[in-house]
């Protein structure tokens, strides 16, 4: 399985002092099945969310589920389309961004309360009844593909969704390594603060709401003592 990174995610008005150890850029890549998944292989999850009626609570975040999983379960669009639509009777919008262009989350993430989409979490929702299988499975694009070995992967494909801006920093309130995704305005935002920042001043990572989404947010604070440096601001000076 891939190696599972370390995000740093401030909640709402935390603000967490940190050091930029580097910042840089990977390739996002969505794996899809090679041959669609057939119905009677989804979870429980999913078979409950195709159960809906489409117009409940937590519409959206099951439309959302729904396409992301279709996508990576290999069907093609317009059978995806069709099982859909029939399911979410919400705008199409939803479908044409999650498609083919968005992980599925994972149980962990689904089992969690949401504040409403786009957090995936639908622990209110009432869809997550695991069976004996589910256990053995990180999530239900897993499970429907029985992906639980490194191996398992050559069952599909690996699409390229996009290219993620990121900062890996040290987080001097756990003292860990982390990364956190950044948009283009948001590293130049970085790196401008950076090339601002005086020896009595900390650089502070915090969250805050953006037409409705958290997103990070730098700024520097002064202090009457020298920040504190990692071993790799040094070697760059």
């Amino acid at each position: 399985m891939p190696t599972r990174r370390l995000f740093l995610k401030a909640s709402d008005g935390k603000e967490i002092p940190i050091s930029v150890l580097e910042i840089g850029s990977r390739e996002e890549m969505l794996w899809i099945a090679r041959d669609a998944l057939p119905q009677e292989n989804f979870p429980p999850c999913i078979r409950s969310i195709i159960q809906r009626t489409g117009d409940e609570k937590g519409s959206h975040r099951t439309a959302a589920i729904l396409a992301a999983f279709l996508g990576q379960a290999g069907w093609g669009e317009s059978e995806a389309r069709y099982l859909w639509s029939n399911v979410a009777r919400i705008e199409e919008r939803i479908f044409a961004e999650w498609f083919g262009k968005m992980h599925c989350p994972k149980c962990e993430t689904m089992k969690r309360m949401s504040e409403g989409y786009p957090d995936l979490g639908i622990a209110d929702l009432g869809c997550c009844k695991p069976d004996r299988k589910c256990p053995g499975f990180e999530g239900p694009v897993e499970y429907a593909a029985e992906l639980n070995v490194k191996e398992d992967r050559s069952k599909g494909w690996q699409k390229n969704i996009k290219t993620i801006d990121l900062v890996r920093v040290f987080d001097w309130t756990s003292g860990k390594e982390s990364e956190i995704e950044l948009s283009g305005s948001e590293k130049d935002q970085l790196e401008g603060l950076l090339m601002d920042q005086k020896e009595n001043e900390t650089l502070v990572y915090t969250r805050a709401r953006v037409r409705g989404r958290l997103r990070p947010k730098f700024f520097l604070r002064k202090s009457e003592k020298p920040r504190r440096r990692v071993l790799s601001e040094f070697m760059r000076m």
